[in-house]
């Protein structure tokens, strides 16, 4: 899981330069939907389910 995050913040800077919340969340969706790996797949699920929790 904690590569996945890296690897959605390291694309989020890349366009954006900051990372919000909503952005992670939406990279993390992306790169969820995209993946064939079933394991990266439930990585980017626990990884949006933890960040959605503490924008709540």
């Amino acid at each position: 899981m904690h590569e996945i995050i890296g690897l959605a913040i390291r694309q989020v800077l890349h366009r954006a330069g900051a990372v919000s919340p909503q952005e992670l969340i939406g990279t993390l969706w992306r790169l969820k939907e995209s993946g064939t790996d079933m394991a990266m797949r439930e990585a980017c699920s626990l990884a949006i389910r933890i960040f959605a929790a503490k924008l709540n």
